[in-house]
């Protein structure tokens, strides 16, 4: 497994991990239809315009495709620069796998190097997996979201965890 930040270049691999991704779960904010619209251009504009903004995204690369990543959304305003959201996907086959630990871990270290102070993420309240994954790594409840997602008609909440940086 090789773990690195994405580059412009991995556009169209990462899109094709992407689609795959939000095709295996309803934990993700966008749907798979919204994914499969999604062009190898849009994709090198939104890498370029993250990696110029000082945010950054880890991927985890395995037999040459990507199976996982982590994003760090740093907020623009001098005020807000201490702060970061967060996103983390894996493919599905490779869960338990240790992945998302691995990214975690780099995500955090980079942040660190980059002075951020806090990272923020939202999951799905009814996601236990995960929220038992940001909880053994130090996250901490901080609000709840009242119908997060609206999945076929129906309302999902959502909580927001918060992880301070030392």
């Amino acid at each position: 497994m090789i773990y690195r930040f994405v580059r412009e270049s991995d556009a169209s691999a990462y899109l094709e991990f992407f689609r795959v991704v939000v095709s295996e779960t309803d934990n993700l904010a966008c749907s798979a239809k919204e994914a499969a619209a999604m062009t190898v251009e849009d994709e090198q504009s939104f890498i370029r315009n993250t990696n110029g903004s000082g945010s950054f995204s880890i991927i985890a690369v395995a037999d040459g495709s990507i199976c996982g990543s982590c994003d760090i959304r740093i907020q623009n305003r001098k005020r807000l620069r201490h702060r970061a959201e967060m996103g983390i996907a894996v493919r599905k086959e490779y869960w338990g796998a240790g992945i998302a630990q691995h990214l975690l871990e780099e995500a955090i270290a980079e942040a660190k190097r980059r002075g951020i102070r806090i990272i923020g993420l939202t999951v799905r309240a009814d996601n236990k997996r995960a929220i038992a994954f940001y909880k053994r790594n130090g996250f901490e409840f901080s609000g709840g979201l009242r119908m997060l997602f609206c999945l076929g008609g129906n309302y999902v909440d959502g909580e927001q965890y918060e992880l301070l940086l030392k």
